[in-house]
Order: structure tokens, then C-alpha cells, then sequence
């Protein structure tokens, strides 16, 4: 299920050949929301995408461990990739602009907007490179894929800003993160809940673990939740094998507690997408003339754990880098829809009548 391109080699704007899927409309068999973000799992999709550096070439690769152009290089008017850690020697955590870690990349050509903790892309340099289509975040789980199920299971978050540059706006912060639940996991999401119904708080617009101490939902708050805390803090804890109480496709996640009625495997390495994530929210943006008074997208991420910035010292079991790199790269979806009582043709209705507005829904 890939989007053809044109015919064009190379790393052109004109036709990005960059692995794609159509999605369904999301439902909760085959979507998990956390805070703000759809995501969806292949494997129960039954879609491959496959994404070795020559597949994601032509795509806007925002993190890997792979070497090389192009794939290390973007295309104006955003940040090259970050370099994930690589191998079981590259280090238990990444954070985008960690100056000892995984300092920020560099860019074709410097652009307004470029922030030194976060990736950034100026919306119209996206705009041009979705033509049109719909925004998908694939993400590569690769983890340790033997002994104890637990090491293949992975600790991340994210925080996505949209900024306006004349500061006129203020920001828009939206959020990969563990909300209420009723799945009995602890530190995950929601299967099927409308995103733009999430309106979790967060203290300050960012925190600075792994970086820093300040670990306000991870681990001390972030573990033990049960079904979740609601706030934009705490981490998402990926499963590498997620338990069903139903078959694929039609169950959705439970306890891996012998009750299970079917298992299905997310640590799929480098090679292989587990994930498309999309956001509703912020696709509104995109689909609009002038992008609602926004000019950049910033995203920061977080993954693992840094044992030297939690309490105790000791990283929770399941919670740390230990394999291969992961990835995370922008594609375009043939078909995205977001469930009543909130499709995208209202929200973007919406926004356009409210232009002048400081902010639809502001967390911060």
C-alpha cells in the first residue's frame, strides 16, 4: 500500500517516492489515542511499510541511527534528522537537543524558527512537501527482541508546538502522553477517543528530563498510574507485545495476564513500521489558507530513561534504549477522518471564523 510517485529519483520536492499507507477512519480496534495523537498499529492493519534508509530517502526524516545522505539530509525550510542512539552502547535515552546526546541538527539552509531543543519545519516548507495530502508520523519500535517480554517494551513522549513567529500567537502545545484509560495498562492510552477532547495540563510548556532532574511524570509520577494521570507529562510506555482481549482487528488492548485472546508484536527493528501516528488538531492547521496565523512546527522528543536523573538511581524495568535505533519519519496518508462528534471539515470551519483568536484550546 504505497503512495506512487511520479517517476522522479532523487530527493526532489516535485514527487516525494515516500512510503505511505491509507488509513482507516479510526476506531478502537485499531487505534490507541494518547493525549493528542491517533495512533495506529500496522501490525493489526495488516499493513507493511517498510523503511530501510533507501525506502525513507525521500521522506522528512525527523530522528534515525541510519547514516548517509539522503536520508540524513531534509529539505529546506526544516532540521535535518537527529541521530537516535545506535547499538546497546549508544545509550539508554535520547532527547532532541540534549547538547551531550543528540545535539540539534543541521539544516540545508538556515530558516526562522529553528529551535535548539526541539525538530523543527516551517509549516509551508511541509505544506509543499504534503501536496495536498494528510501528515503521518511513522515510528520504528526497536528494542531488544528476546528474553522477557518487558525488554522489548520502550519509555517515550512528545510535545508538539505550533509558534507563530511574530509572537502575536501564542503557541499551541500538543502532546504524545499517557491519559485515563480503561484498557488495566498502566501509562497508556485510550482505544478510539476523540483527541480534540484531550485538554490534559502541563506545569510549564516543557520539562527537561532526561536531561534534568525535574522528572515530574517520569518515573516517580509517571509509573504506578494504573490507568493514567491525564496530565501532558507523563510518559507513554509502548509495549512491544500488546495482549488483546479479541481477535486482531476486532480486540482491543488488555494485560498480557493469560486472559488474552490474541498477542501482537510492535518491536518490528529498523526495517519495519509498527506505528502511524497522525494529528487531527493540528492537520486542521495545514488545511488551512496561511496555516491559521502559524508559521513552525517544533517537536520535542523523549525516549528511555537516564538513570542518573531519577530517583534512586535505577531505571524501571522495561523503560530504557537497549537495541537498535529508533526512527520516526513524516509521510503522507492517503485518507485520514476523525470520528464524530468532531470531523475535520467542522474543526477547520471553526478555525477559519476565528482567525483574530489567541488560542482554540491552550495547554500549557
Amino acid at each position: 500500500m504505497l503512495l506512487a510517485g511520479a517517476g522522479f529519483s532523487g530527493h526532489l520536492w516535485a514527487a516525494p517516492v515516500c512510503p505511505g499507507t491509507a488509513l482507516p477512519a479510526p476506531t478502537a480496534s485499531n487505534s490507541v489515542t494518547f493525549g493528542d495523537a491517533i495512533v495506529y498499529s500496522l501490525p493489526i492493519l495488516g499493513v507493511d511499510v517498510q523503511s530501510t534508509p533507501g525506502q525513507i530517502q525521500d521522506c522528512i526524516v525527523v530522528m534515525t541511527g541510519a547514516n548517509g545522505m539522503p536520508v540524513n539530509t531534509n529539505f529546506a525550510g526544516m532540521d535535518n534528522a537527529y541521530q537516535t542512539p545506535t547499538g546497546q552502547s549508544g545509550g539508554p535515552f535520547f532527547r532532541t537537543g540534549d547538547g551531550a546526546s543528540s545535539p540539534d541538527p543541521g539544516q540545508v539552509a538556515p530558516f526562522t524558527g529553528d529551535a535548539a531543543t526541539s525538530w523543527d519545519i516551517r509549516l509551508s516548507a511541509l505544506s509543499s512537501f504534503l501536496s495536498g495530502g494528510d501528515m503521518v508520523v511513522y515510528f520504528n519500535h526497536n528494542q531488544v527482541n528476546s528474553g522477557a517480554a518487558t525488554n522489548q517494551n520502550l519509555f517515550i513522549w512528545a510535545q508538539l508546538a505550533l509558534v507563530d513567529d511574530q509572537g502575536v500567537l501564542d503557541p499551541l502545545y500538543f502532546y504524545v502522553t499517557s491519559i485515563p484509560n480503561t484498557t488495566g495498562l498502566g501509562n497508556f492510552g485510550d482505544p478510539g477517543f476523540d483527541p480534540t477532547g484531550y485538554s490534559g495540563p502541563q506545569t510549564a510548556a516543557t520539562n527537561t528530563y532526561p536531561s534534568g532532574s525535574d522528572a515530574a511524570g517520569f518515573p516517580t509520577g509517571g509509573l504506578g498510574t494504573g490507568t493514567g494521570s491525564g496530565d501532558a507529562d507523563f510518559f507513554v510506555l509502548a509495549r512491544g507485545q500488546v495482549c488483546l482481549d479479541g481477535p486482531v482487528g476486532v480486540g482491543q488492548p488488555q494485560p498480557c495476564d493469560g486472559t488474552e485472546v490474541a498477542t501482537v508484536n510492535h518491536n518490528l527493528g529498523a526495517d519495519h513500521v509498527a506505528y502511524a501516528v497522525i494529528f487531527p488538531e493540528i492537520q486542521a492547521f495545514l488545511d488551512q489558507a496561511g496555516f491559521g496565523g502559524y508559521d513552525v512546527l517544533q517537536a520535542d522528543i523523549r525516549m528511555g530513561c537516564n538513570s542518573a536523573q531519577i530517583a534512586g538511581g535505577v531505571c524501571p524495568v522495561g523503560s530504557v534504549l537497549n537495541n537498535g535505533f529508533e526512527q520516526a519519519f513524516i509521510g503522507v496518508a492517503e485518507t485520514i477522518r476523525v470520528p464524530e462528534p468532531a470531523p475535520l471539515a467542522l474543526i477547520g470551519l471553526a478555525l477559519a471564523a476565528m482567525w483574530g483568536f489567541r488560542a482554540r484550546r491552550r495547554k500549557h
